[in-house]
C-alpha cells in the first residue's frame, strides 16, 4: 500500500501516470524477480546530462520518470523484457541471464500510465489511454559473452513539449480543461530518436481540484518527426457534464526537437496580450526552452 501511495503522488505531480508490462517471451514476471545481483549481465542506467563548461554527469531516473522498461531484440524479435516502477528496489538497474550473441538493447524510461507496445523499436507507440509523458531513451547493439558483464547506459530526451499556462480567472463552474492537438507523433522511433511516421492525434486531460485557481500549467508531450515541426492544438474547458465553456485555438505552434513551447494567455477573456518570443538554454536534462509565446 506504501508503494501504491507513492506511485499516486507521483501521477499527480507530472500530470502523467505509470504503468507496468512486464513480458519475458510472452510471460509475465515481476520487477521483484529481477535483481541486480542476479544473471550475467547487469545493467545500470542513467539520464545524460550536459550541463555548461562542458562537463557530463548523471541524473537520477527516479527524478523524471515513474517506469523503466528493459528490452532486448535478437534477429529483429523481441526476446526479453523487464519493467520496473519508481519505488522498486534497485530501480535504474537490472540483471539479466542471455546467452551469448548480439542483441539490440532498449532502455526507455517515462510516467504513462501503460506501457507503451515495444514489439518493434521503430514503433514504440504510445496512447491517449496510457497518458503521454516526458521520455528518455537509449537504443544500442548489446555483445554477451562467456564472461560476466556490467553496462552503464545513459538515457537521453525523445520528447518535445507545449507548456501552456492560463493566467486569467477561471470560472466556478470549470471543471477540467482538454488540450488536443495534432501535427506530430505519439510514437517514437528509437533507431532515429525521433517520432515515427504515424500522425497522431493527442490530448491532456486536466481535472481541476477544488479551489484550483490561475494561473494553470498543462504540459502536452509528442514525439517531433524532424529536428523542427509544427502543432496544431486546441484549447477547451468543460463543466461537470462534458459541456464546452470555452475554447481556443492555437495554430502552427513552433516546435523544436527536446525543447519546449511555452505558451502564456487567457482563455475565458477575449483580450489579446500580444505576442512576444524569447529563447534560453538549460541543461538537457531540464527544458531547453525554444520559443516563448502569448495567446
Amino acid at each position: 500500500m506504501k508503494n501504491l501511495r507513492l506511485l499516486a503522488m507521483t501521477f499527480i505531480a507530472l500530470f502523467a501516470f505509470a504503468g507496468c508490462e512486464k513480458v519475458v517471451l510472452d510471460e509475465e514476471s515481476t520487477t521483484d524477480e529481477t535483481k541486480a545481483a542476479e544473471g550475467n549481465v547487469i545493467i545500470r542506467a542513467s539520464l545524460y546530462n550536459i550541463v555548461p563548461f562542458d562537463t557530463r554527469a548523471e541524473e537520477n531516473i527516479a527524478d523524471y520518470c515513474s517506469t523503466l522498461q528493459f528490452v532486448l531484440y535478437q534477429n529483429d524479435t523481441k526476446v526479453k523484457a523487464v519493467t520496473q516502477k519508481k519505488g522498486d528496489s534497485g530501480y535504474g538497474v537490472v540483471g539479466l541471464t542471455l546467452e551469448e550473441g548480439t542483441y539490440k538493447l532498449l532502455v526507455l524510461a517515462h510516467s504513462s500510465m501503460g506501457n507503451p507496445s515495444v514489439a518493434d523499436p521503430t514503433k514504440i507507440k504510445f496512447t491517449n489511454q496510457d497518458g503521454f509523458s516526458d521520455t528518455f531513451y537509449y537504443y544500442d547493439n548489446l555483445t554477451v559473452t562467456a564472461e560476466k558483464q556490467s553496462y552503464e547506459v545513459r538515457l537521453q530526451r525523445a520528447t518535445s513539449m507545449v507548456r501552456v499556462t492560463i493566467t486569467d480567472k477561471i470560472p466556478s463552474n470549470v471543471k477540467s480543461i482538454r488540450l488536443w492537438y495534432k501535427g506530430e507523433s505519439g510514437v517514437l522511433d528509437a533507431e532515429k530518436g525521433m517520432g515515427g511516421t504515424i500522425n497522431s492525434e493527442q490530448y491532456v486531460m486536466h481535472e481541476l481540484e477544488a479551489g484550483e485557481s490561475a494561473p494553470i500549467t498543462i504540459c502536452a508531450y509528442t514525439f517531433l518527426r524532424a529536428d523542427e515541426g509544427s502543432l496544431y492544438m486546441k484549447i477547451t474547458a468543460y463543466d461537470k457534464n462534458a459541456t464546452t465553456i470555452a475554447e481556443k485555438e492555437l495554430k502552427d505552434i513552433p516546435m523544436k526537437h527536446c525543447m519546449v513551447t511555452d505558451y502564456e494567455g487567457r482563455l475565458f477573456s477575449e483580450e489579446d496580450a500580444g505576442a512576444e518570443d524569447r529563447i534560453s538554454f538549460l541543461a538537457d536534462t531540464e527544458w531547453k526552452v525554444y520559443r516563448q509565446l502569448t495567446f
